[in-house]
């Protein structure tokens, strides 16, 4: 064999590893030229664009944050300008932890449109994620005297949503009287505002009676955070700290219900709501959800689930001011 045919052996062995290591957006755009299934007036290229973007955001939602940012990488070089796409590609990056990049990310949208909101809103969240308190305060107050504050964002009234990240970081970082007028101020301008509610019910009082302090609250925020976008390891992480270092916070135990309960391990559910039932041994909701867990773990309406069962209908019973025991009781259709 020629060195010749050898070198060109070795180039197309090289195209085929290339195009084989592309997101399938772009195999899928190729085909569709090749059988001339495109639009009229569409290209391969700008189906490439259109169908990469798409299939990055799909991919988002489903948690595949590396195949997003593949199919993200196929358009960058048309799209890396584009305020959107940028914001898209640091949701990723947000949602993987890597903070620098996804600030990065915002950064450049931002400069691209200084007017985007979204792009404030990630921005202000990742300072956060960073500990840079004063910078994140600052581009939320920003934000609220832009004309997209009279808006919804997030299913909340958009100034109630501004309010109540200030007033946490407010709390975070030691000014707890300034953060509860903020979170007041933000529950009172949307009552389903569950961050402040949230605050200014249980963490507040929580941190008055010391059983956490503003680096718990700090914790609490980011494992909730990663709770939501899927950080599981990082949530339990975080979940484990705050058991051992304050373990008479309820909201701990609440949130390492939601995160087990979701995923499916009942049994770690079990096991960490018993540790707090025996630390606040009055919070009757802690074991409420503790028997939510045992009651899915074997089936609701199960023969094994019988105890558990009974357990909790006696708790709703003894306990009727607990909504939480006949909201349970209600969801698994055991009323």
């Amino acid at each position: 064999m020629t060195r010749t045919l050898v070198a060109a052996l070795g180039v197309l062995l090289l195209a085929s590893s290339a195009r084989a290591a592309d997101p399938p957006c772009i195999a899928q755009c190729h085909e569709m030229a090749a059988k001339k299934q495109l639009r009229d007036g569409m290209t391969e290229a700008s189906c490439v664009t259109n169908l990469c973007q798409q299939d990055g955001r799909r991919l988002y939602k489903e948690g595949e944050y590396e195949a997003a940012l593949q199919s993200y990488q196929a358009v960058a070089d048309r799209l890396g300008k584009d305020p959107t796409f940028l914001i898209d590609r640091g949701d990723v990056y947000y949602a993987q932890g890597r903070f620098d990049l996804a600030l990065a990310e915002y950064d450049k949208a931002l400069s691209a449109d200084p007017f985007t909101f979204q792009g404030g809103a990630e921005r202000a969240h990742t300072l956060m994620r960073l500990g840079r308190w004063a910078d994140a305060r600052a581009q939320f107050q920003k934000l609220l005297d832009t004309p997209g504050a009279k808006r919804n964002f997030r299913g909340l009234r958009t100034v109630s949503y501004l309010q109540g990240n200030v007033g946490v970081i407010d709390v975070i970082s030691g000014d707890v009287a300034k953060g509860k007028k903020e979170l007041e101020a933000a529950l009172g301008n949307d009552g389903h505002n569950s961050l402040a509610s949230t605050y200014i019910y249980r963490v507040l009082p929580a941190m008055e009676k010391q059983t956490v302090d503003a680096d718990g609250v700090y914790l609490l925020l980011t494992a909730s955070e990663d709770v939501g976008i899927n950080r599981r390891d990082a949530a339990r992480d975080s979940i484990e700290k705050l058991v051992a270092k304050y373990p008479k916070f309820p909201e701990t135990y609440f949130l390492a219900a939601e995160l087990y309960r979701n995923t499916g391990h009942y049994e770690e559910c079990e096991r960490l709501l018993l540790i707090g039932e025996r630390a606040i041994p009055g919070e009757v909701d802690l074991k409420a959800e503790r028997l939510r867990c045992s009651l899915l773990k074997v089936g609701p309406t199960s023969e094994a689930a019988k105890p558990a069962r009974d357990d909790l209908k006696k708790l709703s019973d003894d306990h009727p001011d607990s909504a939480l025991a006949r909201q349970i009781l209600r969801a698994l259709d055991l009323h």
